[in-house]
Formats: C-alpha cells, sequence, structure tokens
C-alpha cells in the first residue's frame, strides 16, 4: 500500500503552493486556522521526512534522498516545509485538527482571488504521517450539495472553493471528502504516499520497530477511515 516514486514526499510537501491552483487541494476564503484553532503542540516532531516503500513490513526507508526537513515554530504554531533544492520553495502551514486523525494544514498563498487559503488534509500518527489527495472537481461537485450548510462558488478553473460556513461545518465537509477520496483510492488499489521521521542523507534501510509502529498506524488510521 505504501510505494512508488521515490520524489513523491517531496512533491506532495514543497509542492502544495504551487499545486494550490489546480485540484490539488482546497480552497477557502474562510480562515479554517486562525491562531486560536491551531495546534499548540505539533502533531509531527520536527525533523527530516522521508519516503515509505513497501506494502507492509518491513517497510524501506527512502533517507539517501529527497527527504524534506521540517521545523516547528512554537510562536506562530506553523510547520516550515522546506524545500532543500530552493529554500526560496519552503512554505509555512498553520495546523488545526479536524477530529478522527485527521489534520488540515493551512497555506495562504499570494492572490488577489478570494481562495487565498489552500488547505490539504493529512493523517499523523507518532512520527509518521500520510497527505490525503483531494477529490477532483467531478467528485467535489457531487460533495459539495451534500452540505448545505458550507457554501461553495466556482473558481477561475470551475473547481468548487469554500466562500462560507462555520468551521464545525466546514471541517464535517472536509472529512467527509478525506473519506471519499480514501474509498476512491482503496477501490482504485492506488497506495497512499507514507513518510516518516529519519535522517537525511543516510543510508536507504529497513524501518525500526518505531517507524514500523508509526507507518502501520497511519495505514491503520486511513483503513478505518474507509469503512466510515
Amino acid at each position: 500500500m505504501v510505494e512508488g516514486d521515490v520524489s513523491m514526499i517531496r512533491k506532495l510537501l514543497v509542492a502544495i503552493a504551487a499545486l494550490a491552483a489546480s485540484a490539488c487541494s482546497y480552497g477557502s476564503a474562510v480562515d479554517m486556522a486562525p491562531m486560536n484553532a491551531r495546534l499548540s503542540k505539533p502533531a509531527l516532531s520536527p525533523g527530516d521526512y522521508c519516503e515509505v516503500q513497501g506494502e507492509a513490513a518491513p517497510f524501506r526507508i527512502i533517507s539517501s534522498e529527497d527527504c524534506v526537513p521540517v521545523t516547528w515554530s512554537k510562536d506562530a504554531r506553523t510547520y516550515t516545509m522546506i524545500d532543500p533544492e530552493d529554500p526560496a520553495d519552503s512554505m509555512e502551514a498553520a495546523i488545526a485538527s479536524l477530529g478522527q486523525g485527521l489534520y488540515l494544514g493551512q497555506i495562504e498563498v499570494e492572490t488577489d482571488q478570494p481562495d487565498k487559503y489552500q488547505i490539504q488534509v493529512f493523517i499523523a500518527k507518532g512520527s509518521a504521517f500520510a497527505i490525503v489527495p483531494a477529490l477532483g472537481d467531478d467528485e467535489l461537485k457531487q460533495l459539495a450539495p451534500k452540505h448545505p450548510k458550507v457554501g461553495f462558488r466556482n473558481d477561475t478553473t470551475g473547481r468548487p472553493y469554500i466562500v462560507s460556513g462555520s468551521r464545525d461545518r466546514i471541517k464535517t465537509f472536509l472529512i467527509a471528502a478525506s473519506k471519499e477520496s480514501l474509498r476512491e483510492m482503496a477501490i482504485e488499489k492506488e497506495a497512499l504516499g507514507v513518510g516518516v521521521l529519519d535522517t537525511a542523507g543516510a543510508a536507504d534501510h529497513d524501518a525500526t520497530k518505531q517507524q514500523i509502529k508509526d507507518i502501520e498506524a497511519v495505514l491503520k488510521a486511513a483503513k478505518a477511515l474507509t469503512s466510515r
């Protein structure tokens, strides 16, 4: 269930800002992570996060390349994901809990459009995480009407984005969207990319007992969400 392109974690993390204009995130005009809603403690320990390969233990950790340094700001309550190749492309994300083992990472992008907040949903357990792919345009258009308490409007590409609603209602929508995405992945037998805390530049290696525990916890949480 966890395999594929060794650069996937780096691409998922450092390209989110660029991908925000496409169907790779949820646009919002509503700030879902104001200071009082942000986590006061990190959901994941700061450090280098590296790609996990393998369908079951022993997982393989690809630590020799494409790991992403992640730092935590206690004052701002944000993560900064650093692009090792171009620090200028690093980005800061505010984190808030959605419940059910899910979190949202919110990035504020420079735009004159109202959907300046771009949201990714992820699962975090111990020192491992997986980003839940955002629904595609068609699937999002089908789901949006099922949440009448959340207002939507189409952006310039025709993709719906959030324009109104209470944070609780929007959280409910994001959870539902994430469950639907995970169900689609299970049906299509698509891999869920997982990253785990390790040491960037170290030789690739089998996962340690603690890493296995955290990776399996992420996969278990993802599987549980598909059945709800």
